[in-house]
């Protein structure tokens, strides 16, 4: 089994890493398949002050590195980097310094393409199996668009347009780990789009203020970025943290009709939707919400389990202890990380709109 060492207690960290790691390592001990060593350790400046987490045994919290080092060991540990994007090179190499191999970085993976060119040759150089989160990919949802554009029932994919709206008023008013809304939900969409129609080049990219009250925060309104695939597929991702409602669909346009993917929107359910139509309603197709022999989904309404994170930290636990978690995951987190530099370089040079909207 694998201890896990959370760095970075905030959203991402306590609220959805810590928690999933605690159900998985139920999860699996349950079923005689024990995966993840508890006490999980939780690291932050802030941990003595946070409410306590998990179940008496489940976490230990400490303030620093030296004091998580009295209770992981770097050879049986899976680091978790939770901290905000402009913070983690200087952590992986200590990480690294100390002995840590594995590790799991929340998106994005790199804040600049010298970071991200620097964190490259750290990997080589230091031997780190390096995981991006990217449960995303790793859903059924996602699998299951995946072998729809591969299977070629709809014929081929043309478009693509993820919508990822959320209120988040709150969060971007208490912290600043986010320079501009690029870097909340569009690492997600930009990973699925180069996952479902290949590599891509930028055509364009947008971001506007945040407006609450009296203050404005610059760049984190939301933001628009426009891709074109070698596939000749075109990509709209629209992220707007201003929204009244929260949203997380796909939206995939074939030559012959349309996949409509919902996303669970938070924790509380973790029920994925599809809908999938043609344009000719006379084409012969499976029974509504049935899958083929071959996995594709046919014509319908399809509703079904998709715990994600769960499911995705699962996979690179298994990986780690293989040896080779980060493998297939690498290359693509690196692609992802330098679409997401050109749209900042791009934003950085564009006028931004004090308010926005999708």
């Amino acid at each position: 089994m694998l201890q896990p060492l959370v760095v970075g207690l905030g959203r991402s960290g306590s609220g959805l890493h810590l928690n999933t790691l605690v159900r998985l390592a139920r999860r699996t001990a349950t079923t005689g398949d024990p995966l993840v060593a508890l006490p999980a350790v939780g690291c932050d400046p802030r941990a003595g002050g946070l409410r306590p987490l998990g179940m008496p045994g489940e976490v230990t919290a400490v303030t620093t590195l030296e004091q998580a080092l009295r209770y992981v060991d770097p050879a049986t540990a899976v680091v978790h980097v939770c901290t905000p994007p402009r913070l983690r090179y200087d952590l992986l190499a200590e990480l690294a310094g100390h002995g840590f191999r594995r590790m799991i970085v929340e998106k994005p993976l790199a804040a600049s393409a010298d970071e991200l060119d620097a964190l490259i040759r750290l990997r080589q150089e230091a031997g780190l199996d390096l995981v991006a989160v990217a449960h995303w990919i790793a859903s059924r949802l996602t699998d299951r668009l995946r072998r729809l554009v591969r299977g070629g029932r709809l014929g081929s994919l043309r478009r693509i347009t993820v919508d990822q709206h959320k209120p988040r008023f709150l969060r971007s008013l208490a912290t600043d780990g986010h320079p501009s809304a690029l870097d909340v939900e569009i690492p997600h969409s930009l990973a699925l789009a180069l996952d479902l129609a290949g590599p891509a080049e930028l055509r364009a990219a947008r971001c506007w203020d945040l407006r609450c009250e009296d203050r404005g925060l610059p760049r984190l309104g939301g933001a628009h970025v426009e891709l074109e695939h070698r596939s000749g597929v075109v990509t709209l991702l629209r992220s707007d943290l201003g929204a009244p409602v929260r949203q997380r669909s796909v939206f995939c346009e074939f030559e012959g009709g349309t996949a409509t993917a919902h996303f669970p929107l938070s924790e509380d359910d973790d029920h994925a939707q599809l809908v999938i139509a043609p344009f000719d309603r006379g084409t012969a197709a499976p029974p509504a919400g049935v899958l083929d022999a071959d996995g594709v989904p046919g014509i319908g309404h399809h509703v079904f389990r998709d715990d994600a994170l769960t499911d995705f930290l699962d996979g690179v636990y298994r990986g780690f202890a293989s040896g080779a978690a980060g493998v297939g995951n690498f290359p693509l987190a690196c692609a992802t990380a330098r679409l997401l530099c050109a749209a900042r370089e791009h934003c950085a040079v564009t006028p931004h709109a004090r308010a926005g909207s999708r």
